[in-house]
């Protein structure tokens, strides 16, 4: 058995939350667990851990079937069908049922390969498991998989022991005829042991394969999927894109949700879904001291909900744990606008609030802060603004939308995730400035700007333009963005950096011109002047008109 890691735990309601920290426990230990010490463990793990744990245990008849489906479906991706068929043999009927619901479905359409490829799985799983699937499954779902790789010629009105055509049907009841010679020998075996060992149900399913008409058939299993993967969150990508509709934060408010207590009544735990991502902030605080089981399974309808919204790819952990940390985030948000730090007044929300509409609320949060970047992104100055303002504009409008951070004197720049109320105070700073700069350019300078067309002006930034003009005014010219004559770089440097007293005076002079014509602009200042100094302390730059061209406009 491999080593065995032990996290230490705290029961909470219906939860078992499991902490940070581990320890390593033997296998003796393991087996002495309760079922529910183990099932604890099992949902913690991921891929072959899980495998192992589950087919390690005494009890593994007990625990595979209290698998959450989508649980079952990633560990067999994780591993492969092939090297799962262990666990598959375990799983109950209905989670094989939404695996085939999951994995084997094109479109409206049953996949051909996938279906065959399932069954020959299935097969594998041995003799009680396929007699124990034709008993439980919903023959009508049996009957389609079939149905795609077989035609039934003649049935068992036509048998007569005198009929010598009788010594040529392979099952003695039916003629059939197999699309393919891998479906002949993977579905004729499954046919002889239903024949010999379940007969009323393989003589059901036969029938049903004769009578049913295929178009007919699948449309009505596609529909009886669809609602087995609605019980789930799971729904049409266009039906899901309702998750991001706009609620306006002014006028909302919390309450109004009934009991889903119904809706989750039969559904697996789907905590070793949940605990893929991790929650922060005042959300994390929440979930610490525990949700119930109705409260995890509306999380884990609202996360399958997202993933059909942005089509994710429900076998891959990768997009699970993404779309888990996408919901953490957002209803984050909407609880600290609507709470700030009172967990209570939180836990209450949560509590009389449907989920999906707090996401709504905290999705809309952002889309506000996005409908003013996109009114940025389509304003004057977006052709001509400096890098920092560039990133933050089209970071925000990223989906989903992050914000970025320009470097500091000992910070690197990064991108971050908005998860918090002070995340969208800094982001409401930053547009502020932004907008502050965009009036700045249209109606306070005395020039406009340069048309974005003019291949001359199309290597210009807001930083260049200015400092053009601030350039021509120390010149003794007019303060206007006018090309700079290359050959007064050295001039400009005499006049602003030689020394300390020059440099300072250069600066306090400029921050009195952008103070006194929008002081909310006194960031774009001191983007300016360092800029200005960075290019005129470089004795080498000054001689390259190629590096003062991606400064300054020159002639």
């Amino acid at each position: 058995m491999t080593k065995i890691i032990l996290p230490p735990e705290r029961r909470v309601g219906h939860l078992t939350v499991l902490r940070q920290g581990e320890r390593e426990i033997s296998p003796t230990e393991y087996a002495a667990l309760t079922p529910r010490e183990q099932l604890a463990l099992i949902r913690n793990a991921q891929g072959k851990q899980k495998y192992d744990l589950l087919l390690n245990s005494q009890k593994a008849e007990r625990l595979v079937p209290l698998l959450h489906p989508q649980e079952l479906y990633l560990t067999v991706n994780l591993l492969g069908a092939t090297d799962s068929l262990e666990l598959l043999a375990l799983s109950s009927p209905e989670q094989i049922t939404l695996l085939l619901d999951l994995d084997c479905w094109d479109g409206d359409m049953l996949s051909p390969v996938l279906s065959l490829r399932w069954l020959e799985l299935l097969a594998q799983c041995g003799e009680e498991k396929l007699c124990q699937l034709v008993r439980q499954i919903e023959p009508e779902v049996l009957a389609l998989f079939l149905k795609k790789h077989l035609t039934i010629i003649r049935g068992i009105e036509a048998y007569d022991d005198d009929d010598a055509d009788n010594a040529r049907r392979l099952e003695s009841l039916y003629d059939i005829d197999y699309h393919s010679e891998d479906a002949a020998k993977i579905i004729g075996a499954m046919l002889k042991l239903w024949q010999d060992r379940e007969q009323e149900s393989y003589l059901l399913l036969m029938e049903m394969i004769r009578s049913e008409n295929l178009t007919a058939l699948e449309e009505e299993i596609y529909q009886a999927r669809n609602n087995r993967l609605l019980d789930l969150g799971i729904i049409p990508h266009q039906e899901a894109r309702s998750i991001y509709g706009y609620l306006d934060p002014e006028s909302f408010v919390p309450g109004g949700k009934s009991n889903f207590a119904l809706e989750a009544e039969d559904l697996q735990n789907p905590l070793a879904l949940l605990v893929q991502a991790q929650p922060e902030h005042l959300l994390a605080d929440i979930l610490a001291a525990g949700i119930d089981h109705e409260t995890a399974c509306e999380l884990m309808h609202l996360t399958n909900r997202k993933m059909s919204a942005d089509r994710a790819d429900l076998a891959s952990p990768q997009d699970v744990a993404q779309a888990v940390q996408g919901i953490y985030d957002t209803l984050n948000l909407a609880l600290e606008y609507l709470a700030g730090n009172d967990i209570g007044k939180a836990e209450q929300i949560i509590h009389s609030t449907y989920l999906l509409h707090l996401f709504q609320l905290g999705h809309s949060l952002i889309k506000k802060r996005q409908a003013r970047a996109q009114t940025l992104a389509k304003g004057p100055i977006y052709p001509f603004v400096d890098y920092p303002e560039l990133l933050f504009i089209d970071s925000l409008l990223e989906q989903p939308a992050l914000f970025y951070r320009a470097p500091g004197a000992e910070t690197p720049s990064q991108l971050q995730k908005l998860t918090s109320i002070k995340d969208l105070e800094l982001v409401d700073r930053r547009l502020t400035q932004v907008e502050a700069l965009e009036l700045l350019f249209t109606t306070a300078l005395p020039f406009t700007l340069p048309d974005p067309a003019d291949e001359e002006a199309q290597q210009l930034t807001l930083s260049g333009i200015f400092m053009t003009a601030v350039a021509q005014r120390l010149l003794g010219e007019p303060f206007a963005a006018n090309p700079l004559d290359k050959n007064c770089l050295a001039d400009l440097a005499a006049m602003t950096v030689t020394d300390d007293s020059r440099w300072e005076s250069f600066a306090r002079n400029l921050h009195a011109t952008v103070a006194e014509l929008n002081p909310q602009c006194l960031f774009f200042c001191e983007f300016c002047l360092e800029l200005w100094q960075d290019f005129f302390s470089d004795a080498d730059a000054l001689d390259q008109v190629e590096a003062a061209e991606c400064f300054l406009w020159l002639k």
